[in-house]
């Protein structure tokens, strides 16, 4: 945990040293009609780093160690589940794979690493199902969940189910008119990979 710490307090650093740069760089430019070459390299530099910097904590922030990390009473269940043992991770269902979903899914990450730090978190499955389900689970379990998230592998092209279903329109989906109904894939299948009663 100290770790994860660590590395976000490296990239805040990080960001304010080349905010500051910028900033100089900015006044410099004013102050003499001109930008100097050696600013504008340290700029190029920093843009550089800071990039690097950010793939990286994109890369961290994806694994599902990193997730685990903050929610370990989730593990077990996890792993249990199909696809656990499919080996789908995390971030294949919670993060968006268009731009806005994933920077939107990244920023709720790191409000939810602030919680994690400032705010008392359960510490075992029993504890959060007693205290902290019914604050967070509507939340927490319907953050960038949406059909198409469920139906890039389980759709009429993707993967199948373990009884290779016939196609979405003429199984039991159509049979609860679903699609009259409003419902989403989640609304049913709230539980099948985190076990949540």
């Amino acid at each position: 945990m100290k770790k994860i710490l660590d590395f976000f307090r490296l990239i805040f650093e990080i960001f304010w040293a080349g905010m500051a740069v910028i900033i100089i760089g900015v006044t410099e430019a004013i102050r003499y009609g001109k930008i100097h070459e050696k600013i504008l390299v340290v700029f190029l530099v920093l843009v550089v780093v800071l990039g690097l910097l950010a793939l990286a904590a994109v890369e961290v922030t994806s694994t599902n160690g990193f997730c685990l990390s903050c929610h370990p009473y989730l593990e077990k269940e996890y792993y249990a589940s199909t696809h656990g043992q499919a080996g789908v991770s995390c971030a294949d269902c919670h993060i968006p794979e268009d731009f806005s979903g994933f920077v939107d899914a990244k920023l709720t990450g790191l409000k939810e690493l602030w919680i994690y730090f400032t705010e008392d978190h359960p510490k075992n499955r029993e504890e959060w199902k007693e205290e902290y389900k019914e604050k967070w689970e509507d939340e927490a379990y319907r953050i960038n969940l949406t059909d198409d998230i469920c139906l890039k592998c389980h759709g009429d092209e993707g993967i199948k189910p373990f009884r290779k279903v016939i196609a979405w329109d003429t199984n039991i989906h159509e049979l609860l008119r679903v699609d009259e109904k409003g419902l989403s894939c989640f609304d049913c299948h709230y539980n099948f990979v985190h076990g949540i009663e």
